[in-house]
């Protein structure tokens, strides 16, 4: 073998080598990263669009870029979630949950509307029928009129409100749930939408976080 060329494959396969082993190290400082707590609370989250009533103070809280911030907080029913963003963000949401029992991954939308899906052959395939909601609510974004009223087209939604949901505690096993988060519709520097972990994907759970329930 030509020995330049010999050292050039050397170098490639190195260069390999490194980045093979920093999405290993990537993905177990996921896996053995401490769990997030998600405080407990004796007043269950309102649905209202907005994440800056008396009932969230309880709530723990994660600051995100773009001015963004998630909350979530629990009783002994209920998990609460809910995500913020700025004035003129529409703040839409995709909440990611892995089923521990079936082992299936799930993930909850809330735009113009709302469903939840399950990952199925690479393929992310409705749980249920439109607005058949099991076990969970939300507050989606809300529809605000038509841009143009008299030909009854271009309908517009509100920007400025929070999105939140509540799921039971039943829907899914054990006090620690595997998730992630991913927000769009907000206005930041970055590309794509803003993720928790931040280089998390959504068909990988061994990227997600962990978030334990406090003692009730």
């Amino acid at each position: 073998m030509n020995y330049k060329k010999g050292i050039y494959i050397v170098k490639i396969l190195l260069v390999v080598n490194v980045l093979i082993m920093d999405e290993i190290c990537a993905q177990s400082n996921v896996q053995n990263h401490k769990p997030i707590v998600v405080n407990a609370t004796n007043k269950a989250g309102l649905l209202d669009g907005s994440c800056g009533n008396d009932e969230w103070e309880a709530a723990t809280k994660i600051d995100l870029p773009g001015q963004a911030s998630i909350y979530f907080m629990h009783d002994k029913d209920y998990f609460y979630f809910c995500a913020s963003g700025k004035a003129e963000d529409h703040t839409v949401l995709d909440l990611y949950i892995e089923n521990t029992g079936t082992g299936k991954l799930h993930k909850f939308h809330l735009s113009a509307q709302m469903g939840e899906s399950i990952l199925t052959d690479n393929e992310w395939k409705p749980a249920a029928g439109k607005w058949e909601l099991k076990d969970y609510a939300g507050f989606w974004v809300p529809y605000n009129g038509l841009a143009d009223p008299e030909n009854r087209i271009d309908p517009k939604f509100a920007k400025g409100t929070h999105r939140q949901m509540q799921i039971s505690r039943k829907k899914f096993a054990g006090n620690t749930w595997n998730m992630m988060i991913s927000l769009s519709g907000v206005n930041h520097n970055g590309e794509g939408p803003i993720k928790h972990p931040e280089n998390a994907s959504d068909d990988n759970k061994s990227t997600w976080a962990k978030f334990s329930f406090s003692k009730w």
